[in-house]
């Protein structure tokens, strides 16, 4: 009976297991079902999401403002070209004061830096050894001329012989040599102006002794009234202009980053007499005033020379000019608010304006200033129309 008993449990259990695994295999089909219909929602929602925010995107974009820029229209003008160069001053005169004899350095009559007149004192070395020297050999001389009377007296009496009377002689005309040097090294120990300048800055002080060398440097003076500037031009440029057959009388000479207006007329007043074979440069000389002293010895300027008769161009502002490998462009804004970028020719600087030859119209709006890195195609604002100015 007892074994009875526990078959029958066992068969309970295994109808238990089967009944569990039944279920489970039918929530399994149930939720496999389920998947397709999740998984359509997901994406249903995710789709309105990205097409919301597209949405929101382009609204965005066309709300919001367009790029401000500035404009400029081109000037028109008769101007002549000319050739733009770059100089240098120097003195129309330079000289090194040396000592030339030897001693305590007693006085200095200037100011370092300063102006001085022609024939100003500048330095005066000890002067009273070279002027007891002076004193000594006049009295030599006064002697040798008194020997070299009595010895053509004594010749016309016959009571010398004549190798005296030569003798004398000779001791006469070392005496006055020796007396005309001590005259001219006593002149030595004051140094003057040779010409009205500017003089640098002094080498030596009072109380030094100086001329112990072969030369002592005391100080350099410069006459810069007027000045020259050096500059150079290229052989082509030099055969445009007529340089060698009917070459310009002045240039003008601008101190850097002046305006045109301040320019001074040059006269043109030495041509080399060749071409360098190296640089294939030649070099030339003007002369300029400088009656208020405004360029200096070393400054850099500009020089300006005419290079052709005078013709109408387009000014902008030099500002506007863009370059790449093809050549140069400026961008400009069409009547329905585009940029549009326009190739120039372009000519010579006038001011802060350049020359365009070729590429524009004067009632073009060339764009001079505003939003950064706008390309041709964009739609921009103007802000501000303006013709150029120089």
């Amino acid at each position: 009976m007892r074994w009875g008993k526990g078959r029958t449990g066992g068969q309970t259990n295994i109808q238990t297991k089967s009944l569990t695994k039944s279920a489970m295999s039918s929530a399994t089909a149930s939720d496999i079902a389920r998947r397709p219909v999740v998984t359509a929602l997901v994406l249903a929602t995710l789709i309105l999401t990205l097409t919301a925010c597209h949405d929101d995107t382009t609204q965005a974009a066309q709300n919001a403002p367009l790029p401000q820029v500035s404009v400029s229209r081109p000037v028109p003008r008769e101007v002549r070209e000319q050739l733009d160069l770059s100089g240098t001053v120097a003195p129309s005169a330079t000289v090194t004061l040396v000592a030339r004899v030897q001693g305590v350095l007693q006085q200095i009559g200037f100011a370092d830096g300063a102006y001085v007149k022609q024939g100003q004192l500048l330095f005066r070395i000890e002067p009273d050894s070279y002027r007891a020297q002076l004193t000594y050999d006049q009295a030599a001389l006064v002697n040798a001329d008194q020997e070299l009377t009595r010895q053509k007296q004594l010749t016309s009496d016959n009571a010398t012989s004549e190798s005296s009377l030569q003798k004398a002689q000779t001791t006469r005309d070392q005496a006055l040599a020796k007396r005309d040097m001590s005259r001219i090294n006593l002149g030595y120990t004051e140094i003057r102006a040779p010409f009205a300048g500017r003089i640098g800055a002094r080498a030596f002080d009072v109380g030094n002794l100086v001329g112990a060398s072969d030369s002592s440097k005391l100080a350099t003076l410069d006459r810069i009234q007027p000045v020259y500037v050096n500059f150079t031009l290229n052989e082509r440029d030099a055969n445009r202009i007529g340089l060698f057959t009917k070459p310009p009388r002045t240039v003008r000479v601008n101190v850097l980053g002046a305006p045109a207006a301040q320019g001074e007329d040059a006269a043109l007043e030495f041509v080399d007499t060749r071409v360098d074979s190296g640089s294939g440069a030649l070099k030339l000389r003007a002369d300029i005033a400088n009656q208020d002293a405004h360029l200096i010895p070393g400054m850099s300027v500009e020089v300006h020379i005419p290079a052709g008769a005078p013709h109408n161009v387009l000014l902008i502002p030099d500002t506007a000019l863009l370059r790449e490998q093809a050549g140069a462009f400026v961008l400009i804004v069409n009547a329905a608010g585009v940029i549009e970028k326009r190739t120039v020719q372009t000519g010579g600087l006038y001011g802060t304006l350049r020359a365009v030859t070729s590429g524009l119209n004067a009632t073009d709006q060339v764009v001079t200033g505003g939003a950064l890195a706008i390309a041709p195609g964009a739609r921009v604002q103007v802000v501000a129309a303006a013709q150029g100015r120089s």
